[in-house]
Order: structure tokens, then C-alpha cells, then sequence
């Protein structure tokens, strides 16, 4: 577990790095709700990513949180490359592939119990423009242990971070 926190921590690191040398306005940050096919689970998840200057990829990540039982919380991670096929003002269609964290913990009584899994994510997703930002939709099958394998829908709104 110290692992995985310390890999996050370093990963959040680097982004602040690469973002704070960046272009404003190839930044950008928001927030959505997904569903997924089998643990048949809302979640809420917050995203940022960054488009690279000179390639059509943009890279960077989400972190969601879903409640589906009274005793258990499950936070996931994302962290993704999108290749932009198509990147205009109006509209952008991307593929998705990335690496899925799924973080699960259970408190019964006074006892609590974790665990975590790893996977790859592959998908693709649309952006439209909405004037005060992007609202986005995505579809992405997780590759994993049998507990984490399914289908990920989400929809959201991302802003860019331009001045």
C-alpha cells in the first residue's frame, strides 16, 4: 500500500511539474459521474489533463470515489493517454488507454480491511464545446481481476485552466 501511495504521489508530482511549465490553455481540469456494469455503482470522479504541445496526445488522470454498500468505500484512479483523432474547437473524438488502481475498504464492527487491484483500461470518448467548457462522455472496458473487469460509462465537464 505504501507502494502504491508513494507511485501516486510522485505521479501527482510530475503532472504539477509538466502543468506548471505548460500552456494555459492545453490544460484542463473538471469532474463527472460514471456508472459501471458490474459493481452497478455511481461514482464521482474528479479529472486533469494535459495536451501535448507537439503530438496528438493528451495525458493525465482521474480519481473517483463510489459508496456501494453502508461499510465499504472504493476509490479508483486513472491514469490515461488519449490519442486525439479528432481535436477541433466544436468537437474532439479520442481513444482512451490507461492504467486502472482500484483501492476497496470494509469496516465490519470494529475491524477494517483493504485491498487493492490493479488494471488497463481501453475506451474512447467524445468532447463537444458548451462555451464555458467541454462536457464529455467515455466508454472504457476495464481489464483486470474479476472483481474490477467491466464496462465504464461517464459523463462530465471539463474547463480549461487558461487565464
Amino acid at each position: 500500500m505504501k507502494k502504491i501511495k508513494l507511485a501516486i504521489l510522485i505521479s501527482i508530482g510530475a503532472f504539477i511539474c509538466i502543468t506548471t511549465t505548460a500552456e494555459a490553455q492545453k490544460i484542463t481540469a473538471g469532474g463527472g459521474v460514471g456508472y459501471g456494469s458490474k459493481s452497478e455503482n455511481v461514482n464521482f470522479q474528479v479529472n486533469a489533463y494535459y495536451r501535448l504541445p507537439t503530438l496528438p496526445l493528451r495525458i493525465g488522470g482521474d480519481v473517483g470515489y463510489s459508496k456501494p454498500e453502508t461499510d465499504v468505500n472504493e476509490f479508483d484512479g486513472n491514469f490515461n493517454v488519449h490519442f486525439m483523432a479528432v481535436d477541433t474547437d466544436l468537437i474532439s473524438l479520442y481513444t482512451i488507454t490507461g492504467l486502472n488502481v482500484l483501492h476497496v475498504r470494509a469496516s465490519i464492527g470494529s475491524e477494517t480491511f483493504t485491498d487493492t487491484d490493479t488494471g488497463f483500461n481501453l475506451g474512447a470518448g467524445a468532447e463537444m464545446d458548451l462555451g464555458f467548457g467541454r462536457g464529455f462522455g467515455e466508454a472504457k472496458y476495464i481489464v483486470g481481476t474479476e472483481r474490477e473487469e467491466q464496462w465504464v460509462f461517464g459523463v462530465g465537464v471539463r474547463v480549461s485552466l487558461s487565464n
